[in-house]
């Protein structure tokens, strides 16, 4: 890849960490209806797809600098272990 490609990918991920954190802020709870879980689980479904991606967790660690520490932990929780 070269540097721009780094850059644009790195820029994507900015936005989908940003996006990610949102839909944890606006729509997580710890009690959630069953309507409420399933709009949830979507989400979840989402970030897990992207965490399998080894260049997406790899940078972790600079795109959640900064981030609500409740949603860094769900993240990290949700990243494969075998991955």
């Amino acid at each position: 890849m070269t540097p721009e490609q780094q850059e644009r990918m790195l820029i994507i991920f900015h936005m989908l960490v940003s996006l990610f954190e949102r839909a944890y802020l606006l729509l997580w709870e710890p009690d959630m209806s069953p309507r409420q879980a399933r709009r949830w689980s979507s989400w979840e479904d989402y970030m897990r797809e992207w965490l399998r991606r080894a260049d997406f967790r790899e940078s972790l660690p600079q795109l959640l600098r900064g981030e609500d520490p409740a949603f860094v932990a769900m993240l990290e929780a949700l990243a494969p272990e075998d991955a």
